[in-house]
């Protein structure tokens, strides 16, 4: 009784075509669409990282990071009597507000890439829409 009622209507070839054409044209922009969203993103946030990683080698360089890192080299055994105070210190001056967004930027990026690798998968079926014109 179910198979009665979807086998009665049938659409003509022409109005087949038609929407199937209508829904190439909007797979085909999806992709496009995705495909820049996925590449604005990723440039942002690898551009953003780049930025953040300038600022976190000044910010390491003005708190005297750079100094207490140096210690390792120069006093090395002194550094094994009062290592809790020396892990104490070098935590203080880490800028860690930089160094979150710096990784939270290139998980960003790892995402975006992702994306448009996804959507690259799918290029086939978005060649075989080239000959409809958008």
């Amino acid at each position: 009784m179910n198979n009665l009622y979807f086998n009665t209507i049938e659409p003509s070839e022409k109005l087949k075509n038609s929407i199937l054409n209508t829904l190439r044209k909007e797979e085909r922009k999806n992709a496009i669409y995705k495909m820049v969203l996925s590449s604005v993103v990723s440039l942002a946030s690898i551009s953003m990282a780049v930025i953040f990683v300038m600022n976190i080698i000044k910010d390491a360089y003005q708190s005297g990071l750079s100094e207490y890192l140096s210690l390792i080299f120069s006093d090395g055994a002194s550094l094994v009597s009062y290592w809790q105070t020396y892990v104490l210190l070098v935590t203080e001056s880490l800028p860690i507000i930089p160094i979150t967004i710096v990784t939270a930027s290139i998980l960003v990026f790892v995402w975006s890439i992702n994306s448009a690798l996804e959507l690259f998968k799918g290029v086939e079926s978005v060649k075989k829409f080239k000959s409809v014109k958008l």
